[in-house]
């Protein structure tokens, strides 16, 4: 059986040759075998007195028979070789005539030439191979051990493929324990230690070989591409080019070999056909020990900080298989004593019961799996979906129920997400979205789209947009965006559709011809203009909330600005909103209309029979004053309802203490809004602050706040003033900032392993392992965090292999 090691060449040193024999001739003989002839040369045969003494030292005559201990001894000290002078016989292969290379003596020591047959033999194989060889013992030792090789022409691939043989690796670790033990120069103990010596060298030479396949592995799981391809599987010839695509793995393996990486080489070379360490459970293998590697690094980082949230959401994957996303908030200390959140994917969990007593369990098995502590969970941040956040039977009220330190926080981007929707119900707005959406898909064509970036190069050259943008249902950034370049590109959109309104096409003609009329009716321009206003006061806040360092304070804050600009756009109406008219205007002139009053019927309740002066003070009653209410209230009952969540942790904030100071209240009424706080903190936070009691805790966060009397520059979120609390003088208030710190704000972390899913398990991919998908989402998704060759085989060796691995 082959190994995918070379042979340890250079267990012995050449040996010494006896300097007396100086023959400058060779006896003549005729070689029958496989009908080849040696020829004659000038040389006579010896006829010393010590002939018949050389042909007992050579090697063909040991072959036949059994040797005792003596024999071997005296044959591994004083066999012939030849010197540098001798001449070797040619043999005559059709026209070919090839003999052998005194050079290859010097490069494979264990070469036993022998002059008698003008054939070689190893020499620790021939006196201590086993009589049967290979796989389970089943095979008979052939060339080089029970007879002579003597193929010139392929000796050298020969010679390589012997050196990497078991049963020669075994021969020479025997024959170098014998020679110890026959001169008593060495223990017992000493011969087990050249063995493990042995054995460990060759180990690390295992390790060298399969370094570039794992490599390559961890390679594609960093890049996000697929490993296998439509034939990966049978012999890996490095000769043949593949006729069928064979996957990017075995892909990258040929470039390696082209590029002459040796250890790779080398392991096709001598391994076994069942230990090339390529195979798709190879690769599962490799993946699953790198997903624990990222695995063990984050937990040890959560265990650092000892507070931690879960984040959780759930999808269906291409196979319709319901995938569980969970993911951990955390603070993370580096070297210089600063706190940062983390939030850090952990793995994908399939599930096949999405009810809130499932998905519970679910979490709490897997955060028990990982051996992170339960106890230390101190919030969870999920969607709005009633079997997550149901008061009674949802995901929240029944992990609550057990944890009550695990507060619950509805995620704050799911929370703008549905006040824009509501928001967005007024029917002009809503009808506006529909025909931007309906544009986008217009012009989704090659034919089409080809016209309107014609029409925008000469109607506005200086735009960096050369297409529209569809609405995303869920992603209200790209929302934003769409609203925002329809406006820019409405007069190159029109002129598009007036040209592809000439086509003989039937349906493009058609369409474009019903698009151009709705987009030159005056409520389309009015519900656009309106929404490119307002909603760019909410882009800022969308974007806020999908960073990773956001915290409660930091939402608020962006929240309350926002809606301060929008309801003094709704109090300044007739200012604000006269802008928007005019910039309407301008569009309806270019597009050849006019806006002007829609016809009104006061019998109809569902016209919007709004009584007005002129065109302008009608649609900013009908429009602009309706939306700027709607979406004004629902993020203030949306957003806002966050502020019940910050009335306890709101008075660890030097921030809330000054303003409340500026307000003018009393010293005593400021005492008494901090106790209150305070209080709550200390009895939900009981078991986490090591105060003995409360008024020790609350002489504590006074002098915290007085710390900053004076001060101008105030920290504005839960990490700013954590970083500026010095834990040795306020430790109850820096674990209670860690706390709030850790809070989750929204789940954005989790929507974004479901675009890492996407890529991953893709319609060809969709009969994935779950093993081998958490590898490569934990891959693609913790580029920063390091996995490296060591990490893996440390988890590799854990299982029996049929080739052993040390680094």
């Amino acid at each position: 059986m082959k190994r995918k090691s070379t042979t340890l060449l250079n267990f012995f040193a050449p040996i010494k040759r006896n300097t007396a024999e100086n023959e400058h001739s060779q006896e003549t003989a005729v070689i029958s075998e496989n009908a080849v002839v040696i020829e004659e040369t000038d040389n006579a045969p010896n006829a010393d007195h010590n002939f018949q003494e050389k042909n007992s030292m050579d090697i063909s005559s040991l072959i036949s028979r059994r040797l005792t201990d003596a024999e071997k001894i005296n044959f591994l000290r004083n066999r012939w070789i030849p010197d540098d002078n001798f001449v070797f016989p040619y043999r005559t292969c059709g026209e070919r005539r090839r003999k052998f290379c005194y050079s290859w003596l010097k490069k494979f020591p264990w070469l036993s030439y022998s002059r008698k047959e003008d054939t070689v033999y190893c020499v620790y194989c021939a006196l201590f191979a086993p009589e049967s060889v290979g796989i389970n013992s089943s095979q008979s030792a052939g060339s080089f051990v029970k007879k002579g090789f003597c193929n010139w022409k392929k000796a050298l691939e020969k010679f390589q493929q012997h050196c990497g043989l078991t049963y020669h690796e075994h021969s020479v670790v025997a024959a170098l324990n014998f020679e110890k033990v026959m001169s008593g120069s060495s223990s017992m103990k000493g011969i087990d230690k050249v063995i493990d010596v042995a054995s460990e060298n060759q180990a690390k030479r295992n390790a060298e070989k399969i370094k570039p396949i794992v490599e390559s592995v961890l390679f594609c799981g960093r890049q996000g591409i697929a490993l296998r391809g439509h034939r990966d599987h049978g012999e890996f010839d490095l000769n043949c080019a593949p006729v069928e695509n064979e996957g990017n793995l075995r892909a990258l393996l040929r470039l390696r070999v082209q590029a002459n990486d040796k250890n790779i080489i080398e392991h096709f070379q001598n391994c076994g056909k069942n230990a090339t360490y390529i195979s798709w459970k190879i690769q599962n293998e490799i993946l699953a020990a790198s997903h624990r590697v990222i695995k063990e690094k984050i937990i040890a980082e959560v265990k650092d900080a000892k507070f931690f949230s879960i984040l959780a959401d759930e999808t269906s994957d291409v196979s319709t298989m319901e995938q569980f996303s969970l993911c951990l908030r955390y603070l993370k200390r580096d070297a210089e004593s600063k706190y940062t959140i983390c939030e850090k994917f952990l793995e994908f969990v399939p599930v096949t019961s999405t009810t809130g007593e499932a998905l519970a369990n679910t979490i709490e098995t897997v955060l028990r799996e990982n051996n992170l502590d339960i106890e230390n969970l101190r919030g969870q941040g999920y969607d709005g979906a009633a079997s997550m956040s149901g008061s009674f039977k949802g995901t929240q009220a029944r992990i609550a129920a057990k944890f009550p330190k695990a507060l619950y926080v509805h995620c704050a981007s799911h929370s703008l997400n549905l006040a824009l929707s509501n928001s967005s119900g007024i029917r002009q707005i809503k009808n506006c979205f529909g025909i931007i959406e309906k544009l986008a898909v217009f012009f989704n064509t090659p034919k089409r789209e080809a016209v309107l970036k014609k029409q925008i190069n000469a109607h506005a050259p200086e735009s960096t947009r050369q297409k529209l943008m569809k609405l995303c249902v869920t992603r209200w950034v790209e929302r934003h965006d769409s609203v925002m370049v329809t406006g820019d590109l409405l007069i190159p959109a029109a002129a598009a559709l007036e040209e592809i309104g000439e086509w003989d096409d039937r349906d493009s003609s058609s369409q474009a011809n019903i698009l151009l009329n709705a987009i030159r009716q005056p409520e389309f321009l009015i519900a656009l203009s309106t929404s490119e206003k307002l909603l760019s006061y909410t882009l800022i806040l969308s974007k806020q909330l999908q960073t990773i360092d956001s915290d409660l304070v930091s939402v608020i804050d962006h929240a309350e600005n926002a809606l301060a600009q929008i309801q003094s756009l709704r109090q300044n109406a007739e200012e604000d909103f006269h802008e928007i008219f005019e910039a309407a205007s301008e569009k309806a002139a270019f597009l050849g209309t006019e806006i002007k009053i829609p016809r009104r019927v006061g019998k109809q309740v569902h016209r919007d029979n709004t009584p007005a002066g002129d065109v302008e003070e009608y649609f900013r009653r009908t429009v602009f004053i309706p939306f700027a209410e709607s979406l004004s209230g629902s993020i203030e009952q949306r957003l806002m309802k966050h502020q019940e969540i910050l009335k306890s942790f709101v008075c660890l904030l030097p921030k809330y203490y000054q303003q409340e100071v500026a307000k003018s209240k009393t010293k005593r009424e400021i005492e008494k809004e901090l106790e209150i706080g305070i209080k709550k903190l200390a009895t939900t936070y009981e078991s986490d602050v090591g105060a003995s009691n409360i008024h020790v805790l609350t002489s504590e966060l006074k002098l915290w706040h007085s710390s900053f009397k004076g001060s101008e520059n105030l920290p504005r979120t839960a990490v700013d003033c954590l970083n500026q609390c010095k834990e040795s003088v306020y430790p109850n208030v820096c674990t209670l900032l860690k706390i709030f710190a850790t809070l989750p704000v929204t789940t954005c972390t989790a929507e974004r392993s479901f675009s890492t899913l996407r890529r991953l398990n893709t319609y060809l991919r969709n009969t994935m392992t779950e093993i081998r998908l958490n590898g490569l989402a934990s891959l693609n998704i913790h580029r920063e965090i390091p996995v490296n060759f060591a990490e893996i085989l440390a988890i590799l060796k854990e299982s029996p292999r049929r080739l052993e691995f040390v680094i």
